[in-house]
């Protein structure tokens, strides 16, 4: 999570009671056994291991030698689910050339393209942000929502869709979302029909264990049918925690990661956040993987793979 905001979660006001703006009920997935299975496939060791790999790395400060280190561990990973079309999206910030990790999965409706973004920063920082020398072992922040891509990418690798996927992961979030920026400029100056974003930052540490889960909205962005398509497709996420978890939804608006270049673009964008911001291990040696709560990250994946496979199906 962005170090100028570590303090965000003082000032936010909760809200647990749904937005009644979607009627699209989506109860009937519960039966759906397709769905059913592809949740049955999450494996717990396989994140173990993705969070232990990207915490045995000294750091990954942005402007330190590891940061491209992780990026070509993040592609192979990638390219060892099977999929082809995983690249490096280059891009320069204060004289660092550094690396977003871009994952296409294509889908079956070759007429009208949209785009589903699944996202995470995989950068962490210690407590000074411009010290890249010290232990950072970032597992909360943000190893946990790089994890939980990397799982969903594997389970989805063989799964058709209608609509096409991409799992991005950037570089740069710490020092104010230098990757998703530049990337959010790439994806409009391509004409790429980037159609729903979520976003995966810090989903694994939810304050004293609690099950509440921030499903995050733009419900403060004044273009009424970005603000609306917003609210709209976290009702799905939210829907799909009721389906298959036993977390505690409540929604709240957006706040400074990675989602805010997009949406800054006029794109509807989501984020899941389990409201750990004021955590004193947090950008800290003590960000271990023996903070995360496994059964909450993994109840996390239920409700991106479970609204992927609900949205992502459809024809349009």
């Amino acid at each position: 999570m962005n170090a100028e905001i570590t303090a965000r979660a003082s000032n936010r006001i909760y809200d647990s009671t749904s937005m009644n703006h979607a009627t699209v009920d989506y109860d009937s997935t519960r039966n759906n056994k397709e769905l059913n299975n592809l949740l049955t496939l999450i494996s717990s060791n396989n994140i173990v291991r993705y969070i232990n790999c990207l915490s045995s790395f000294h750091n990954r400060h942005s402007k330190s030698n590891n940061i491209n280190l992780v990026a070509s561990w993040l592609k192979e990973e990638l390219i060892g689910f099977g999929y082809e079309k995983v690249f490096f999206h280059h891009y320069e910030e204060e004289g660092y050339q550094l690396k977003n990790v871009i994952c296409h999965k294509e889908g079956k409706n070759k007429i009208n393209k949209k785009i589903f973004l699944i996202c995470a920063h995989y950068d962490c920082i210690s407590e000074d942000i411009d010290n890249m020398i010290d232990k950072a072992p970032g597992a909360n922040d943000n190893a946990s929502g790089v994890s939980a891509i990397l799982e969903i990418a594997r389970i989805l690798s063989s799964v058709e869709l209608e609509n096409s996927l991409q799992f991005v992961f950037f570089s740069g979030e710490e020092q104010g979302q230098w990757g998703s920026k530049h990337y959010a400029q790439y994806i409009r100056k391509n004409n790429i029909n980037l159609y729903r974003l979520i976003n995966l930052d810090m989903i694994s540490s939810p304050p004293e264990n609690s099950k509440r889960l921030i499903i995050e909205v733009d419900r403060e962005n004044k273009l009424p049918s970005q603000k609306f398509e917003s609210i709209s497709f976290g009702e799905t996420l939210k829907q799909m925690a009721m389906n298959y978890t036993d977390l505690e939804v409540v929604f709240d608006n957006i706040c400074n990661s990675d989602y805010m270049p997009f949406q800054s673009l006029g794109y509807v964008v989501t984020g899941l956040y389990d409201g750990g911001c004021n955590d004193p291990t947090n950008h800290s040696k003590d960000d271990v993987q023996q903070k995360v709560n496994l059964n909450y990250l993994i109840s996390s994946i239920k409700v991106v793979i479970g609204t992927i496979f609900t949205e992502a199906s459809i024809i349009t």
